[in-house]
């Protein structure tokens, strides 16, 4: 009682920020809080101070492109890359050697490389690619952030360890507030692979989104799924006829397409049919989400930010060896990321 008084301070503060747990802040998880609005009050305000930013933010983006994303969630166009910078960053993706980072969730691994100062003077495609304008412009608007996402070189593993079904292959938000994630795939993505799908729409605040957001966050700290308590709300299989939303749509597309995506909005990895690799340039940015302005977009700023993602993984390296296992994100050789099915 007493641990729980001490962390009311830190908990109300929490309410102003990102944080989304049900389970973990009782003030964002109260179900009486809740029942008078609290998520609901979040929700809104958020998504107010999103549409701001986009707004500030229009001259980023074409008017295609800005209607695109609003309207349905995401934005797709293919033969993103002319073919040469293309084949620099397929060649970047076989050669690099920097650190490998591994999550295993149910049967899929996924392996990431950050793309930060060091990684990038060994991928001169992939310093191409961060620095082409429509790509750099498309990200601004999308995220509503001036500052840079994190990149990474990504390759999800399907069915390489035996395992439960992988919870990222179930349709899902991230978050409480409009977000933004993007793939450039460097390899083909059909079923066999497991093709990113999206519900179009979704991430539209609309009335029955707020019923339905509302509903769930009385109960959200006793789900037990492993994610909704943590503030990232799994559909149940009736959920998309009562929001009167259609069916995902998986993004079967060639390589050298870009997808960039609200993740507000519902989607997962597609179901792989088969043992594969899926390989992207996998950007994501999530910051303060009651921030009204886009912050600044700064080398020093991302230089800091990348060495605050090593020293966190450090940090959950040393903690984890403690108790004689291994972090959520783990280091393997980098030969691992190669490694074919």
């Amino acid at each position: 009682m007493l641990r729980n008084l001490v962390q009311i301070p830190f908990w109300t503060y929490q309410l102003f920020t990102q944080a989304k747990s049900f389970k973990a802040n009782s003030i964002i998880g109260s179900p009486i809080l809740n029942r008078l609005g609290l998520h609901v009050l979040r929700l809104i305000l958020a998504h107010g101070t999103a549409k701001f930013k986009w707004f500030i933010l229009a001259p980023y983006a074409s008017r295609e492109h800005r209607k695109t994303f609003q309207a349905q969630g995401f934005i797709l166009i293919e033969n993103f890359l002319a073919e040469e910078e293309f084949c620099k960053l397929e060649e970047d993706f076989a050669n690099c050697q920097s650190e490998v980072r591994e999550c295993i969730q149910g049967d899929t691994l996924t392996h990431r490389i950050l793309i930060d100062e060091a990684a990038v003077a060994q991928m001169p495609g992939c310093q191409a690619l961060l620095n082409n304008k429509l790509y750099q412009r498309l990200l601004t608007y999308c995220s509503g952030r001036l500052s840079r996402p994190h990149f990474y070189a990504q390759c999800i593993k399907n069915h390489f360890v035996a395992g439960r079904g992988d919870p990222q292959k179930i349709l899902h938000a991230d978050t409480f507030h409009p977000t933004v994630k993007s793939w450039l795939f460097v390899s083909d993505v059909d079923e066999n692979n497991g093709p990113f799908s999206y519900v179009p729409t979704s991430n539209q605040l609309t009335k029955q989104r707020l019923k339905w957001e509302y509903k769930r966050s009385q109960a959200a700290r006793h789900i037990n799924d492993g994610y909704s308590e943590k503030g990232s709300f799994r559909l149940d299989t009736d959920d998309l006829e009562k929001l009167g939303l259609p069916q995902p749509v998986g993004f079967k597309a060639r390589k050298n397409t870009l997808v960039i995506a609200n993740t507000f909005g519902f989607h997962c990895r597609g179901q792989a049919l088969e043992k594969s690799n899926r390989y992207a340039l996998y950007a994501t940015s999530r910051g303060n989400p009651f921030i009204i302005f886009p912050g600044v977009n700064s080398k020093y700023l991302s230089r800091f930010s990348h060495n605050l993602a090593h020293a966190y993984w450090r940090h959950l390296d040393k903690t984890a060896a403690k108790n004689n296992r291994r972090s959520s994100w783990h280091i393997v050789p980098n030969k691992d990321f190669h490694t074919k099915p």
